[in-house]
């Protein structure tokens, strides 16, 4: 009886990782269609209502979603500092902040890339440089929405064949 119940505690633990894997992929679509979004507002901010990039930064923080949100009002407080570029100071944050999102490599190489032009560039370049990386992420999007359903499942799969594994290594 003890086995019997030990078994099922080890393969509703497999399980429930499996959930959980499924979920954190779920959220990692939901964080590049949020970087999009960021990026979207930040177009607009930048194009329709001219603001400069620290308030547009403190507006977008106010309607966003997190992470988003905390990391555009880390960039504003520390925008103001002089004693390194727009695009280094943004570079810095993303690596500072890069536990709180759920992206790969080359989505956290978008997001350091987004900063790299703030403030060199006139308004059209940088609405330019906007486009380009709404697109990028659009495409990441695309790719990561393809890839869920099946990551899921590959996810729970291999979950309850490891926890099914463990309880016969066990018994």
């Amino acid at each position: 009886m003890l086995k019997l119940a030990g078994s099922f505690l080890v393969v509703t633990a497999s399980l429930l990782y499996g959930w959980q894997v499924g979920r954190e992929l779920q959220e990692h679509v939901g964080q590049l269609v949020g970087m999009k979004e960021m990026l979207l507002m930040l177009h607009g901010e930048i194009s329709y209502a001219r603001t400069p990039l620290k308030e547009a930064f403190w507006q977008i923080a106010s309607q966003g979603k997190e992470p988003f949100s905390s990391f555009l009002e880390q960039a504003a407080e520390g925008l103001g500092g002089k004693e390194e570029s727009i695009g280094e100071f943004w570079r810095r944050l993303v690596e500072q902040e890069a536990g709180k999102f759920y992206f790969t490599g080359e989505e956290l190489g978008l997001l350091e890339r987004v900063g790299e032009n703030f403030g060199y560039l006139d308004v059209q370049m940088q609405l330019k440089n906007l486009e380009l990386y709404m697109e990028q992420a659009q495409v990441l999007i695309e790719n990561a929405q393809k890839e869920l359903k099946d990551r899921q499942k590959v996810a729970r799969a291999l979950s309850l064949m490891c926890g099914l594994f463990l309880v016969i290594l066990l018994i």
